[in-house]
């Protein structure tokens, strides 16, 4: 095998734990499995499986370190895109440099690495051999060996030449290193070091630089040789050989971490190992970095107090190991044997007299002079402990002094590697704690906690500084034998908070956990040997039931009483059922310990009657209105300001309320304590406000709306004082919010829907907004005899048309479909006609029925229209006032111009609808045009989702909603979130009128709604099915065309329900839905009923033509290639004569039309938007109809036809929300479609 077998197809299933622990691993060194598991909880599966494909290894007992394979393994990993790239740190930077400018593995690999990846694909995934990499591969692998003081074992047979050659000098160094080989050329650097050979010297250096391929390992231990003899030599060589060790993978990495701060990571675990287990070449790495620190480093001098005496003793099995041997003992301040470190013993002789005039001697002084300089600049941190009562547990962190000369929070620290990383901020108390310190915090000795109680820098984790109160428990014997302990402790030690910087540690003593039995129980006969026994403890108190034996605690009642503690802390109230009295800690009502220690100086002890507890805690919850007893609960949001809103009725019942120390304060507020002021400054008004806390505390309205959020019931005034809404309030900070940009401004447009919102809040204004005020306080009304013939609603509705007008904002007419719109819309035009000309926009279907309306309502009204853009320019340059110009939609974009000529009085768009999309030509055009008065109509403004609305308010009021970003941001969630919707609402609210015809006309007759189910025939259900499974797997095949593929799936479906032959011309089978279609009508004509026949199909109703042409029946028909006059031909047709049917094509004449004529309508498909349907269906059920209208909806069951009926809901609910203030539900998207083929 040419290189140490890997498991590496293993690599390529990595999980992402496997994947962190090799990365943690490598950047930060071999850590232990306490560190691993509190890195990574519950990582005790990864970790064995990555020791199992030789990733991972063991340096020692319990101490882990990445193999030469693994390294390499995941570098491969993260090159073939299995895993992403760390974020590598400064000293692994030769890992990144080998991935820049690849986004996969290279185009040729080494034909040796498909024995790392033993799956199928490896061959593919590794292309033939690279010369490159398998220089790398020798290069890594004999370094990782020569570090880790292991042999070589790497097979030369399937290497090409050059990494032959390079095995071959990896060899001889690896011979002089276990002393096979007499000399090496480069030892003689060594040699020329101790006698000062300058000229050997600079022959060596210039040798290694013409030869940057040749390995460098030696290189390395020359420059810790040189660290300690010549400093200035080794920071003058230093920056050479880290450019020529950045060939070398592991020989960089090793030389940046010798440079940097990562120097003594894992130093002090490395030395407790065994000799035949610590890796040398790491460790002389580690040594030479740590003699850099000087004699007064702290690393150093836990150094000299470290046991190393089996270390120092061993007999060394290789040159690497004998130098390290010497370098501790030099760093150790004793003799050092004749070896290759004798020269730098020599030097330091002959520089004792400088050493006697008061330095310290030799290299150590330099360097810590080196040290004492380099400290001058660095910041102030001091290093902390913080204290968790749970577990407990501890943990360490290094903190900042800020320029107020306030210590930051802190960054935790590992405790494993504080030692290493931070040895300069380590002082006595903390050497002393680590060296204490074990693993479970539960089992740490009563000596390591004298130590934390005596540390001046233990704080809780609030970062409070705490005092520890080191105690034993009670010790109680009852007459049975029993032994009981108050509180119930273990081996280990209990922690139980008294305050907040007060916790008191409870531990057994030793002597007494000694003999103490296991299941605590003395023989009765033997009790009085016991008092005399635990009377000799002289720090344990004790007492007996039985009053005879002594005893050194006393007893009194418990004083506390039964209450409810409430702790409110950011917008969570927290209830616990307790018992406390006025000197006495807050216990758990009816739980806990029964004996309680009243003060941790004293011998007095309360006892409690916990049967009395239990039954009051009962109680307590039954006034408290539980359905079961809880001892201790949370609630959020309107749950817990609803208990705090029953707080009197509790107090009431008797109920006590004790509040938590570190509870916040809350504060009640209501819209009363809001006072706001307005002035105008340009072309904006500047609203300014504050809140009353209290009769000396006010807090400006800026603050609390930089806190506030939407519909929210508190707001955290501080750390210490949260503030408690009203509802009245909450509503109006929440619209204050909405309308308000970042300076508190609003703009004119906004100020009308402000304006009446302000009206029931204390407000002051300038003389500007006062003006405003009064002039928006007086209704305009329409002449009386315009009014004439116009139901009540209608002239409400041109009244608020007119107050709009007045006042220049534009409306949107939202009424139900036939209420009148156009009707109040001309009225309004009458009224408004010697203001100018009047520019009406509608769908071409409709262009007839305008000019009808306007003939028989408005006759004194010239209307001009515009049916074609050819020779009618001129018609709209000449437009002028008791003019209306008619056109539709379709004549917008070769008219632009001269329409973005004239200046309109009135400028109204019918079905409104048709501008849903804002990015469309004809929705540009039209807010382009200079209108004074803009009104848009339409009985659904918002089909589909809110985008559509903010299109329509780009028309009737420009800037409303402000920008479509700005719409988003505001009102996004307004389709998903009641509290933003109704913002939204009440922002539109004062332009948007919508009345349902159930509300104004109680005389309009009954409409019933039936859907319809048919069942498709054998053939038609398998044709179905296997239709459907075709279009699922195309979907599932795609590649980036789903929302195509998702959509054409859908239709093809849907005209599948409704007749085969729309998909297979040739089909010969039954149609059921025509068949049913038929069947119906028949019965509907034969009940002497006039139907109206909607499809959104043409070719389906070319069908249902067919068929109705074979019995000889009449009908009427129109779609969109109907010409003008045929179409007006076909409704007149139907309306004076009497013929049954009128099959209509949905999108020709869903809108637009009055035939009330009919009483039924069918709908042969369901359509996406039921909104369409609607207005579809109210062609027959609108003002004028007489008799009860019948809406079938025909729906194929079990299809997909089932399923966008279902949806229907959801998008009336939408609408609805928006405009009514009822439920809501968000728009259709990419999932929604999907669903509904997925069943």
């Amino acid at each position: 095998m040419p290189f140490p077998q890997s498991g590496s197809c293993f690599v390529l299933r990595l999980s992402s734990l496997q994947y962190d622990i090799l990365t943690t691993l490598l950047v930060r060194r071999p850590l232990s499995t306490t560190h691993l598991v509190a890195l990574f909880p519950g990582c005790s599966d990864a970790l064995a499986e990555l020791v199992r494909e030789d990733l991972v290894r063991e340096r020692g007992e319990g101490v882990w370190a990445i193999a030469a394979q693994g390294t390499l393994s995941l570098l491969l990993a993260i090159r073939s895109g299995r895993c992403p790239e760390p974020a590598w740190p400064e000293a692994l930077g030769w890992l990144a440099s080998l991935l820049e400018g690849t986004e996969h593995l290279p185009a040729a690999l080494p034909p040796l690495l498909t024995e790392l990846l033993d799956e199928p694909s490896a061959g593919a995934l590794l292309a033939p051999a690279a010369p490159a990499w398998q220089a790398l591969m020798v290069d890594y692998w004999a370094a990782q060996a020569l570090l880790e003081a292991r042999p070589i074992d790497i097979e030369s047979t399937r290497l090409t030449p050059a990494a032959q050659a390079r095995l071959a000098l990896w060899q001889g160094e690896e011979a002089w290193w276990l002393e096979q080989a007499a000399d090496l050329p480069h030892w003689r650097a060594f040699s020329a070091l101790w006698s000062h050979d300058e000229v050997a010297l600079t022959q060596l250096e210039e040798a290694w630089q013409t030869r940057p391929d040749a390995p460098l390992f030696s290189s390395l231990v020359w420059l810790g040789l040189a660290q300690q003899h010549d400093p200035v030599l080794a920071m003058r060589e230093r920056k050479g050989t880290l450019g020529l060790c950045g060939h070398q993978s592991v020989l960089a990495d090793a030389l940046l971490q010798w440079d940097g701060e990562r120097h003594s990571v894992g130093l002090f675990e490395m030395l407790q190992l065994p000799p035949d287990e610590i890796f040398w070449g790491h460790l002389w790495i580690d040594l030479c970095a740590l003699s850099r620190h000087g004699e007064s480093s702290a690393a150093l001098q836990a150094l000299r107090k470290w046991p190393l005496d089996d270390l120092l003793g061993a007999t060394a099995r290789h040159r690497l190991m004998a130098l390290c041997q010497e370098l501790l003992r030099l760093l150790l301040g004793m003799p050092v044997a004749r070896g290759v470190l004798a020269g730098i013993d020599t030097w330091r002789e002959e520089e004792e007299e400088e050493g006697s005039q008061g330095q310290p001697a030799g290299w150590l002084g330099w360097l810590q002079g080196i040290g004492r300089s380099s400290q001058l600049g660095k910041i102030k941190e001091r290093l902390v402990w913080n204290l968790s009562a749970e577990g407990p547990t501890l943990e360490c962190r290094i903190q900042k002094l800020g320029v107020k000369g306030e210590w930051t929070a802190g960054r935790r620290v590992d405790l494993a590697l504080l030692a290493a990383q931070h040895p300069s901020l380590l002082d006595e108390q903390d050497w002393a704690l680590l060296h204490q310190f074990g693993q479970e915090g539960r089992h740490w000795s009563p000596e390591f906690w004298g130590l934390l109680a005596a540390h001046p820098q233990l704080y809780n984790v609030q970062g409070q500084r705490l005092q520890l109160a080191l105690t034993q428990p009670l010790l109680y014997l009852t007459q049975e034998g029993a032994i009981r302990l108050y509180p119930e402790v273990g081996q280990g030690a209990t922690v139980l908070p008294l305050a907040a910087d007060l916790w008191q540690v409870v531990q057994l003593p030793p002597e007494l956990s000694e003999w103490l039995p296991v299941d605590r129980r003395w023989p009765v006969a033997e009790l009085p040997a016991l008092a005399d026994r635990l009377n000799a403890l002289e720090t344990l108190h004790w007492c007996a039931e039985e009053a005879a034996l002594g005893g050194n605690a006393r007893l009194h009642p418990w004083p506390g009483e039964p209450g409810v503690q409430l702790d409110w802390r950011k917008g969570v109230l927290s209830l616990s059922c307790v018992t406390q009295g006025e000197r006495t800690p807050t216990l758990p009502l009816g739980h806990g310990d029964a004996v309680v220690r009243s003060d941790v100086r004293s011998a007095d002890y309360w006892q409690r009657d916990m049967a009395a507890e239990q039954a009051q805690w009962q109680h307590l919850c039954q006034s408290l209105g539980l359905a079961r007893p809880r001892l201790a609960w949370q609630l959020e949001e309107e749950e817990a300001i609803d208990a705090i809103g029953l707080l009197p009725e509790w107090v009431a019942k008797g109920v006590k309320i004790f509040w938590h120390d570190q509870s916040q304060r809350l504060r009640n507020l209501d819209e009363t304590t809001l006072s706001l002021r307005i002035e105008q400054r340009q072309e904006w008004f500047a609203l300014e406000g504050s809140v009353a806390l209290d009769e000396h505390q006010v807090l400006d309205l800026r603050l609390l709306l930089r806190q506030f959020r939407p519909g929210q019931k508190t707001v955290m005034l501080d750390e210490h004082t949260s503030l408690l809404l009203s509802d009245q309030l909450s509503e109006r900070l929440t619209l204050l919010g909405a309308m308000l940009d970042e300076e508190q401004r609003f703009s004119r447009r906004l100020a009308y829907p402000l304006m009446r919102l302000l009206s029931a809040m204390s407000t002051q204004g300038d003389k500007a907004w006062s003006e405003l005020q009064a002039e928006w306080a007086e209704p305009a009304t329409c002449p009386a005899p315009l009014l004439e013939g116009l139901r009540d609603y209608q002239r409400e509705g041109v009244n608020w048309l007119a107050t709009l007008a007045r006042h220049g904002f534009g409306a949107c007419l939202a009424d139900d479909m036939g209420l009148g719109k156009t009707l109040q819309a001309l009225t309004m035009l009458r009224m408004r006609a010697s203001e100018g000309p009047a520019l009406v926009v509608v769908p071409k279907s409709v262009l007839t029925n305008w000019q009808e309306e306007a003939a028989r309502f408005a006759p004194e009204l010239e209307v001009v229209t515009l049916d074609q853009s050819y020779g009618c320019a001129h018609l709209v340059q000449e437009a002028r006032a008791g003019q209306l110009v008619l056109i539709n939609y379709g004549l917008l974009s070769s008219l632009s111009e001269p329409l973005k000529k004239v200046s309109w009085a009135s400028l109204v768009i019918d079905e409104a609808q048709q501008i849903k999309n804002a990015g469309t030509q004809r929705a540009k055009i039209l807010t382009q045009l200079d209108g004074a008065f803009r009104l848009a109509l339409s009985g659904t403004p918002v089909e589909n989702h809110l985008g559509e609305l903010w299109s329509l308010f780009a028309f009737i009021n420009p800037g409303l909603l402000g920008s479509q970003r700005d719409f988003k941001r505001r009102f996004g969630r307004a389709g998903r979130d009641p509290q933003h919707m109704a913002l939204l609402r009440s922002v539109i609210h004062p332009f948007v009128l919508r009345r349902l015809k159930q509300e104004v006309l109680s005389e309009l007759p009954e409409k019933t709604e039936i859907v319809h189910h048919i069942a498709l025939s054998q053939a038609e259900r398998e044709l179905y099915e296997a239709t459907r499974r075709e279009v699922v797997q195309r979907i599932q095949s795609s590649d980036g065309r789903t929302l195509m593929h998702v959509l054409s799936g859908l239709t093809r479906l849907r005209r599948l329900c409704c007749s085969p032959h729309l998909v297979l011309p040739d089909w010969q089978a039954e149609s059921s839905k025509l068949d049913e279609a038929m069947a119906l009508l028949e019965e509907a004509i034969d009940g002497g009923h006039r139907v109206l026949v909607f499809s959104q199909f043409v070719d389906l109703l070319t069908l249902l033509r067919q068929r109705l042409e074979e019995r000889n029946w009449e009908y009427c028909y129109l779609d969109g290639a109907c010409s003008m006059k045929e179409r007006q031909q076909a409704i007149s047709r139907f309306r004076d004569e009497a013929v049954p049917l009128f099959l209509i094509s949905l999108k020709a004449g869903g809108t637009g039309l009055n035939l009330t004529q009919a009483d039924t309508v069918l709908h042969l498909d369901p359509w996406w938007n039921p909104a369409v349907e609607d207005q579809a269906s109210d062609r027959a059920h609108r003002m004028g109809q007489t008799q009860p209208v019948t809406v079938y909806r025909l729906v194929c069951a079990e299809t997909v036809e089932e399923k966008i009926v279902a949806l229907h809901g959801e998008k009336r609910a939408l609408a609805d929300s928006l405009l009514s203030g009822q439920s809501q539900a968000g728009p259709l998207d990419i999932e929604s479609l999907r669903n509904l083929l997925l069943g």
